[in-house]
């Protein structure tokens, strides 16, 4: 029998978009799987980017899968707004209890794979935070 591993970014670029706007001070952000080939400076909306890491199958079920998260938010001389973001940000990938979100395909978040948020440098004057994230996620029929 065949399983298929569930598209789990798209649903959580779906849930962190959602969560991130219930904040006013974020409401504006971005959220999707992709940077812009060309990033207009300077950045006028906080960006979310989360990025498939694939990982192997681990049973008959369910995937062992990681996230890379990038926050772009503001000048590299004032990256606080940015890691505030990202720290937010981190608060929802990270929180154990997204299993039990409605419709949710994460059977459980690997506390050891869940790392930063941290500043990454950049050649362009934007503020650029990192985070990962690392989930066990269940197919389907």
């Amino acid at each position: 029998m065949r399983v298929r591993p569930p598209n789990y970014v798209a649903w959580l670029i779906d849930y962190v978009r959602t969560e991130v706007r219930k904040e006013s001070e974020y409401s504006a952000a971005e959220v999707g799987n992709k940077e812009p080939d060309t990033l207009s400076l300077p950045i006028k909306r906080p960006m979310i980017i989360i990025r498939d890491d694939p990982g192997s199958r681990r049973d008959w079920t369910t995937f062992d899968r990681s996230i890379g998260v990038t926050v772009l938010l503001g000048p590299k001389q004032n990256d606080k707004p940015a890691m505030d973001l990202a720290l937010f940000v981190a608060s929802i990938l990270f929180d154990t209890d997204l299993p039990l979100v409605d419709g949710s395909p994460i059977a459980s978040v690997d506390i050891d794979g869940c790392n930063g948020p941290y500043t990454v440098p950049d050649r362009l004057d934007v503020a650029r935070m990192y985070m990962t994230a690392q989930y066990v996620v269940v197919g389907s029929f």
